[in-house]
């Protein structure tokens, strides 16, 4: 199985892709992780290629294009982001693959049989053998939301929502940049769909993703008071049973 290089500036989902291709094979070999375009250009620039780069296209220092203009890359690429619209500059540098977050299981690894075909890396059966494997284990998560907001409807990508919460008997999507939209689903329904390494369910009345916790204090009683970004005038003081669950989920997430 080949080496692979990771540039991607979020840990969480650095973490998440090491987690998928180890489970894809675990003889796949991580050279480097990296999170800048600047960090990717010396690093490219000091040692050997590797055999596949996995590559997110907004760093935190600007595009990852700019990596090709200073490094003759020649490994092949499959490019993971949250935008469609680069596509096409995708594949005009060395991209064999273009995958949306959040990332399926079966599409990366079928991206890596084709990237490992076209590297020379020998026979891809066995990579296609274990995404059979992969399919049949994991389960398929919510990745988006049609919202009706006034005479339209407005697609929600599941990494770009910060909680919902019931109110009323009513349900509420809440994205983080504080767009709030009314939902089908209760909450009830909405942990059995929401993948449970991205969101949880820290009271009856909210369910929060991982990127949306701000701070977290102690309270009286073992509890602990959560701050949520889009902000909450109080933040959400959550039961000491809710307490526990939520510290070992944070612990041992591995989004």
């Amino acid at each position: 199985m080949p080496n692979v290089l990771i540039i991607e500036d979020e840990l969480p989902n650095i973490q998440r892709l090491e987690k998928m291709l180890q489970t894809l094979d675990r003889n796949i070999t991580i050279t480097a992780t990296l999170q800048t375009v600047q960090a990717s250009i010396q690093w490219l620039k000091s040692h050997e290629q590797p055999d596949i780069i996995f590559m997110d296209i907004r760093l935190t220092d600007g595009l990852s294009f700019e990596i090709f203009n200073q490094v003759n890359i020649t490994a092949p690429v499959i490019f993971i982001t949250a935008y469609d619209e680069y596509a096409l500059k995708a594949f005009e540098v060395n991209g064999v693959a273009y995958l949306l977050k959040p990332l399926e299981a079966d599409k990366l690894g079928k991206s890596i049989a084709k990237a490992t075909s076209i590297a020379g890396l020998g026979s891809n059966e066995s990579v296609l053998s274990l995404i059979k494997n992969m399919q049949a284990k994991q389960p398929v998560y919510r990745s988006r939301f049609l919202v009706a907001y006034r005479d339209k409807y407005i697609l929600v990508m599941a990494n770009d929502i910060a909680y919902f919460t019931s109110e009323n008997k009513a349900t509420f999507l809440i994205t983080n940049s504080s767009q709030r939209y009314m939902i089908d689903q209760t909450l009830e329904i909405l942990e059995k769909e929401l993948d449970p390494d991205t969101f949880f369910r820290i009271s009856r009345q909210f369910i929060v993703s991982l990127k949306s916790i701000h701070k977290i204090h102690q309270s009286f009683n073992g509890q602990l008071k959560v701050e949520i970004a889009p902000a909450l005038d109080d933040g959400v003081l959550i039961s000491r049973e809710k307490s526990g669950q939520l510290k070992k989920w944070l612990d041992q997430s591995t989004l």
